[in-house]
């Protein structure tokens, strides 16, 4: 938001209420990021999310709430949400974040008891949720839902303007923050009510004669007051207020001129703020947006500058934008590359472990094949680039992500294909038409089997179906993890226990992923009953040593497993230690859900797969890693565990029972507690099953696999 301005345009009376009635029959752009943003803060309302991790529970009912309201309206909504980031040239962590210092305040205030306080401060922390981690989410509820949407090459607001300028009125209204007036539009609506009927909006005219400007100067008061791209002008930082910053422009007729006037003006010299401002300026009046013949050229193209790139982010083919603009894929590995750099901060959990700082530098070489995945289509310029990571504990050290290697990760996977007749035979003989990492391991038990269903590339015959793209990104996958051989395409003995948990299954449910992302980070060497550096686990004081590490490694491996909500804010206690674990498990599942999406983009930017198809996103929804999981199943487990072991020392002769029977009443936002702590012991005799493989294959450690064996053994007679 441009700051203050919704603190002058209210004490202006400048806002106008009008009814919804008057959108009857509209299409209405909806800026995504204002709107998503709006849902979070005045309907979702969970700041337990900051101590779960994952997606808020209630989302997927306000988001369908919204668009039922919407529709009773008769409004058909037309989402943009932003794409690529907009260059900038300021330093990793070269601005203070508070949110980790607030989230370990209000953790401090939840252990000594002051549970209020500590939602307070969790709520008040500013953002815990990272938009862009929810927008598959968003997207999938959209698909169910028949709403249509886009990302925008760049910016939403510079779509949004496009689509209502056109000739053919794509959208005949515009609702988003204020920023869209530094555009040229008439009015915008900043606020609806959907419950009262009516909306809020700023007429752009209005607001110039009030304020005795034009244009020009009108968005550079609101460069210099600061919003997203730019921070406020440094000298009005002490005693800001928007009026301040008109009366600057006033005496000065434009923003250039206010800034040479204090030219001299320390902060202003520090933070080279002429060339931020100049930079703003030219991304705002020529922001690059996707035209309807799938180009992307700048807003205002017959004046804008041939150089207008370097100030909004280096060119990438059109190609590239057009499936960012479907879902195809996010922008994050591609937002990497352009910046040259990863920027790594702190997790939900503060990321105060020596373990999840070392991981960190563990799992860079995933991302680096990923990188790598992306850049070996594109121009010798990419190719060549300079990428980094950075981290937050030691912003002053670049970590090196090299992606430019011979031969690349797509020539070492590209000897070899689906065999689309292979498939529907295997499809049928494993009586499933889903396309998932089960059924690409069940394919490949053999090397008989595998010659059946996979086949040496065919340049001359592009793949066409939507199973044949996820069959070859799936194996793909299970190879770069060593899952699968590189020569023959059969299982490697991390695939041969993979395949045979998965044959152990006896739920109704899959776990094929939760099973990954287990194996993962027992092969990293995480997923254990010792405690990490930080230790936050107080058990209670009846629960013996042993007992303690028991628990820790069942409920973290029980909380790789999703829990059924009832879409209603979560109840029961908060795990610090769970909250731990999930962040190891949410940065694998990010690395490992990017590499999925490049070696997608690998395909059809190399030419492997048809392009021409409209199935983008079922495509990109199909792949796996798609959504963060919480860690309320690892709480649940851990309560419940420790219930067990209570009430054992009370001599209980129903602990499974009487135990359960307390989760049931504490966890009182779960749909079925008791369906979902059996779905989860169901998963760990499933990870037993891969515990027993690896250690007969003496892949894995002894102490490893006696903590798993120790473990289970203890569970055996507290199982519900």
């Amino acid at each position: 938001m441009i700051r203050h301005f919704e603190i002058f345009t209210a004490e202006r009376r400048l806002v106008q209420t009008s009814s919804l009635t008057l959108l009857r029959d509209t299409r209405l752009g909806i800026e995504g990021a204002h709107w998503l943003r709006k849902i979070l803060q005045n309907i979702v309302k969970e700041p337990a999310t900051a101590a779960l991790g994952g997606i808020p529970i209630g989302l997927k009912a306000a988001i369908e709430k919204e668009l039922e309201l919407l529709r009773s309206y008769g409004i058909t909504p037309v989402f943009v949400f932003n794409g690529l980031s907009v260059i900038r040239k300021d330093k990793p962590f070269s601005v203070e974040d508070t949110r980790p210092g607030r989230r370990s305040q209000a953790w401090d205030l939840y252990e000594k008891g002051r549970i209020d306080n500590a939602y307070s401060q969790w709520a008040s922390s500013g953002s815990n949720i990272h938009q862009p981690d929810l927008l598959y989410f968003v997207f999938s509820v959209f698909k169910e839902n028949d709403v249509e949407f886009i990302r925008a090459p760049y910016s939403a607001w510079g779509q949004l303007i496009y689509l209502e300028r056109h000739p053919k009125t794509y959208v005949h209204a515009l609702y988003g923050g204020s920023e869209l007036l530094m555009y040229d539009i008439d009015k915008v609506i900043v606020n609806m009510d959907l419950e009262k009927c009516t909306y809020s909006w700023l007429n752009k005219k209005s607001i110039l004669a009030d304020l005795q400007l034009t244009d020009d100067q009108f968005l550079d008061v609101c460069i210099l007051a600061g919003f997203e791209y730019c921070g406020t002008f440094p000298p009005l930082n002490s005693e800001f207020s928007f009026k301040g910053v008109h009366d600057l422009i006033k005496q000065y007729r434009n923003g250039f001129n206010a800034i040479q006037g204090y030219a001299d003006h320390a902060s202003v010299q520090k933070t080279n703020y002429i060339e931020t401002f100049c930079r703003t300026r030219c991304a705002i009046k020529f922001h690059m947006v996707l035209t309807d013949e799938g180009r992307v050229e700048p807003l205002n193209a017959e004046t804008s500058p041939s150089d207008i790139h370097d100030v909004i982010g280096y060119r990438l083919p059109d190609e590239v934008y057009f499936y960012l603009s479907r879902g195809l894929m996010s922008p994050q590995v591609i937002n990497t590359l352009i910046f040259g750099v990863l920027i790594e901060n702190p997790p939900l959990c503060n990321g105060e472990t020596q373990e999840y700082k070392q991981f960190l530098r563990q799992i860079l070489d995933l991302r680096t094949q990923a990188m790598g995945l992306l850049t070996q289509p594109l121009h010798q310029f990419y190719q060549s680039r300079r990428v980094v990571s950075v981290y937050w504990f030691e912003s002053g050290n670049e970590h090196l992500l090299n992606h430019n290697v011979a031969p690349s990760v797509h020539e070492t996977l590209n000897t070899w294909n689906v065999l689309e007749r292979g498939l529907e035979e295997e499809k049928k003989a494993q009586k499933t038409s889903v396309i998932d990492l089960a059924f690409c391991l069940r394919a490949t038990a053999t090397e008989e089997q595998a010659a059946k269903t996979i086949m040496p590339k065919n340049n001359d015959k592009p793949i066409d179906s939507k199973d044949e793209i996820i069959g070859n990104v799936l194996w793909k996958l299970l190879e770069l993890r060593q899952f699968l051989t590189h020569a023959q395409h059969t299982h490697t003995d991390w695939g041969v226990a993979f395949k045979k948990a998965l044959g152990s299954a006896k739920s109704t449910e899959s776990h094929h992923e939760q099973l990954f992302s287990a194996l993962e980070l027992i092969r990293f060497g995480y997923l254990h009953g010792n405690h990490y550096s930080r230790i936050y686990y107080v058990a209670p004081n009846c629960v013996s040593e042993e007992e303690k590490r028991h628990i820790l490694l069942i409920s973290r491996t029980l909380s790789l497993v999703p829990v059924k909500f009832k879409g209603v804010p979560w109840a029961g206690p908060l795990c610090r230690e769970m909250l731990i674990f999930n962040s190891f498990v949410k940065a694998l599942n990010r690395s490992l859900r990017n590499l999925c999406e490049m070696l997608t983009l690998s395909m059809f930017l190399n030419g492997d797969c048809e392009k021409d198809r409209q199935d983008y996103l079922d495509i990109a929804l199909s792949l796996p890693f798609l959504y963060d999981a919480n860690c309320g199943m690892g709480i649940i487990a851990k309560t419940y565990l420790e219930n067990t072991v209570t009430l054992s020392k009370e001599n209980d002769k129903n602990i499974r029972s009487d135990s359960l029977k307390k989760i049931e009443e504490i966890f009182t936002s779960c749909i079925n507690v008791k369906a979902d702590l059996e779905n989860g012991f169901m998963f760990w005799d499933e990870v037993l099953v891969a515990i027993k493989s690896l250690k007969s294959n003496g892949i894995i450690s002894s102490d490893i696999s006696s903590q798993f064996l120790n473990a289970n053994n203890w569970l055996s007679s507290r199982r519900p």
